[in-house]
């Protein structure tokens, strides 16, 4: 509790007024112990005010040292949950350091040059089949006569005169020729052809008249391709292909100028005669 100078001047003067202390003050102790008085109130003055300055500067630095170590213990918080791979993430600040400065992570580094070249590489190369083509099978014909690997409709390989005369076929127009004649053959189921009989094997040579296929559709106009397609033994011999069809028969194409098939005769490897 502070006093005016003037209130405790005025105790003081009362105090030393008082007989019972026995002692009587010189004339200048007032002044003296008011001055002295009014030292001590300075010097607590001076002393409150240094530990006020020596206490705040205390707390700002103990804020200063949290506010450091808050703000690495944010950092790192930060850092750990980075991701590592993809593109690099735009950081915010937590709740709790909302000064921080985000942290961005380095960019990825650009793909080599090699897999960019394989990549443009991939996107030029044409798409490929999920399986494998094989090449269109040759287009059946199916025109003309039925000329089968044993012969003609009722007109066989081997029969004899008097077998082909027994199923109602007639033989006219003969042509010899050293040991066999040629004959023109008709007769009920039987297209119109000519025949090479021999002596000892009978019927040796079958050649429809006009247009004829066989059961694989090779005829009149299928290409060298489609035969050798269709008979994988097929050999050339005289200007023809020859396809071996099982048993003692073969059919024998004749190509015309331009490689397609002209005619086809059945003949048995069986034979005495010429051609």
């Amino acid at each position: 509790m502070n006093e005016s100078e003037d209130e405790l001047e005025q105790r003081l003067r009362a105090l030393f007024a008082d007989e019972r202390l026995g002692v009587e003050p010189t004339a200048d102790a007032g002044p003296a112990i008011v001055a002295g008085a009014r030292r001590r109130r300075q010097r607590q003055r001076v002393l409150m005010a240094s530990t006020g300055a020596v206490c705040a500067l205390g707390l700002v630095a103990g804020g200063l040292t949290v506010f450091r170590l808050h703000a690495q213990d944010n950092t790192a918080q930060i850092v750990a949950s980075q991701p590592t791979v993809g593109d690099a993430p735009v950081l915010t600040p937590t709740p709790e350091s909302p000064s921080s400065t985000p942290i961005a992570a380095d960019p990825p580094p650009p793909a080599p040059p090699s897999e960019e070249i394989h990549t443009s590489t991939k996107a030029r190369q044409p798409s490929r089949p999920g399986a494998p083509t094989h090449a269109d099978p040759p287009a059946k014909v199916t025109t003309g006569s039925l000329l089968t690997a044993d012969g003609l409709g009722g007109l066989k390989l081997g029969m004899t005169e008097t077998q082909l005369a027994d199923q109602g076929i007639t033989l006219t127009n003969a042509k010899q020729t050293s040991n066999c004649t040629y004959y023109d053959v008709q007769g009920a189921g039987v297209p119109a052809a000519t025949a090479l009989v021999s002596p000892s094997s009978g019927v040796v040579v079958v050649k429809p008249d006009g247009a004829a296929h066989t059961p694989e559709g090779v005829g009149s106009g299928s290409s060298k391709d489609d035969v050798l397609a269709s008979y994988p033994g097929t050999s050339v011999q005289s200007g023809g292909l020859v396809s071996p069809v099982g048993g003692d028969g073969s059919y024998v194409f004749t190509l015309s100028d331009d490689g397609a098939v002209a005619s086809i005769d059945l003949r048995s490897a069986n034979q005495d005669c010429a051609g």
